[in-house]
């Protein structure tokens, strides 16, 4: 039986309001005098961009072409203004899709590798450099995670890279950046920071894992200090998630989603996440849904068929919810936080059709990486069972 665990984290996090004015000082602390800034035309238009560029000294470029489903195309395209600019610093600003973005440019410019050839576990061979993420929305968790996700131009699917190297050197959170987050995706990035912290806390437990001969796991399952982090974020998200979304301008309400968010990447990274996000990656794909929706509808349903398991888990996340303890309250209590933020409530809504239930089955069922993360191993069969329950 495996006796040990890891756990891992930025070399910094830097987090409140306000948080932006101090990029300067950061960029300076790594000695940067060329930054790079990969962002999007959102970010520029809300100005949040020109603030950025003031408060760093020394010359600064700025890559405004980020996009909402960046691919491998894209990176291409990022990296060769990277080569030309050759920055010391990549600042990268914007949603997940922007850090992801920066991410995978970074690997594929120190590796001089193309960006497919770095997906899948362990598969960049060098530290990317210094990597600064200031998030604006809060939900995917980049700024803290070791792993991007980025649509693979040559077949037209997701995937994700998975890497220590990928984890950025510093996560720079200012949740005054998400207050101009529209109300959709506040509520779609709220969701999915609840199930990042959720899958953590019922991942497989780290003892049940086999010791790898690289004595490195792309994710450790659940361990101590992961069920912290997901503990803290579950109890965040219950209090202040339907707050930011009927009182969009509450900084105290963003600030705790936003150190939310930061504290679901950090459980979902080491611990990792398994049945809901193998199950939403169809789902995304096919009906162009977002990722955060996608989770939330599956992941009720994911909770019901691994209560055998972790019923007394889910009645602490009941718990960490402000429900009576139990795993159907658990359940109750996430499809209620769904309904009240106004997210789709089933596949239905997305545009699926019963009939194209199995093949997404067979899909998520291929991603045996989430498979193993799973305290109960799915037949593909029961993949398709959960998927006609969110149907």
């Amino acid at each position: 039986m495996r006796t040990t665990w890891n756990s891992y984290s930025n070399n910094r996090l830097l987090f409140g309001a306000g948080a932006l004015e101090s990029l300067g000082g950061v960029v300076s602390r790594l000695q940067g005098k060329r930054a790079m800034i990969i962002t999007d035309p959102i970010m520029v238009s809300l100005g949040i961009i020109d603030r950025a560029q003031a408060a760093v000294k020394g010359e600064v470029h700025s890559y405004a072409d980020g996009e909402i489903e960046p691919s491998t195309d894209a990176v291409e395209r990022c990296a060769e203004a990277m080569r030309e600019f050759q920055p010391d610093v990549t600042i990268a600003i914007g949603g997940g899709s922007n850090m992801d973005l920066a991410k995978l440019t970074c690997a594929s410019v120190c590796s001089d590798k193309v960006p497919a050839s770095l997906l899948g576990f362990d598969q960049i061979p060098c530290p990317i450099g210094p990597l600064i993420c200031v998030p604006t929305t809060a939900g995917t968790g980049s700024e803290s995670s070791a792993s991007a996700v980025i649509l693979n131009t040559a077949n037209q699917m997701k995937a994700a890279a998975i890497s220590p190297h990928l984890r950025p050197e510093i996560a720079l959170v200012d949740p005054e950046l998400s207050v101009s987050c529209p109300p959709k995706l506040t509520a779609e990035s709220g969701i999915d920071a609840l199930t990042h912290a959720i899958e953590a806390y019922l991942a497989i437990d780290s003892t049940s894992l086999a010791e790898p001969d690289s004595g490195l796991l792309a994710y450790e399952g659940s361990h101590p200090l992961g069920d912290l982090y997901a503990e803290k974020a579950i109890r965040l998200i219950g209090e202040h998630f339907l707050t930011v979304l009927s009182q969009p301008q509450n900084i105290d309400a963003r600030t705790e989603m936003a150190l939310a968010a930061t504290l679901g990447g950090l459980a979902f990274s080491n611990c990792g996440v398994a049945l809901a996000h193998a199950l939403e990656y169809p789902v995304g794909h096919h009906y162009q849904c977002a990722h955060g929706a996608g989770n939330g509808i599956v992941l009720p349903e994911v909770m019901r068929f691994l209560a055998p398991a972790r019923e007394e888990r889910l009645a602490n996340i009941a718990t960490f919810l402000g429900a009576e303890p139990s795993a159907e309250s658990a359940i109750a209590a996430v499809i209620q936080l769904r309904k009240a933020a106004g997210l789709p409530q089933n596949l239905q809504e997305v545009g699926a059709k019963k009939e194209e239930l199995p093949a997404l089955a067979t899909t998520a069922f291929s991603l045996q990486r989430l498979m193993d993360l799973s305290p109960v191993r799915p037949t593909e069969a029961d993949l398709l069972e959960i998927l006609k329950a969110s149907y």
